[in-house]
């Protein structure tokens, strides 16, 4: 297959766009493991269709993980824990993830518009 024809066919595949139109990106959280061991955390977050729940993620220790979640949406309720559960960030909201129910802290974070992100920052000491 050409390049022209590959081009030609990736063409009809994507939305058109009416004229000066601009496609927006749905605002990512950032999730920022400032403890020095490694978590696993899941969010609790309102997608385009309604609210969702992650799976675990894990972020390793003094890490940043971005896209962990996708929301228009400034609120975010989550549950994290270290790697051996000595830490543990915990609110009154539960949620199932992956079959279990887990009680999630709720946030309303700040949306920093130039880098089109929410951004949560965990550290040891607050857990």
């Amino acid at each position: 297959m050409t390049i022209p024809r590959i081009a030609a066919i990736a063409g009809c595949l994507l939305p058109v766009l009416a004229a000066n139109a601009t496609m927006t990106v749905t605002p990512g959280l950032t999730v920022t493991n400032a403890c020095n061991r490694e978590i696993a955390i899941a969010v609790h977050y309102k997608a385009n269709l309604g609210w969702t729940t992650t799976s675990f993620v894990t972020i390793p220790a003094n890490k940043t993980r971005e896209r962990v979640a996708s929301s228009d949406n400034s609120v975010f309720y989550y549950y994290a824990e270290s790697e051996s559960g000595k830490y543990r960030w915990s609110g009154d909201n539960n949620f199932r993830v992956e079959g279990k129910a887990y009680p999630m802290k709720k946030t309303t974070l700040d949306w920093d518009e130039g880098r089109n992100r929410y951004h949560l920052r965990l550290t040891c000491r607050s857990a």
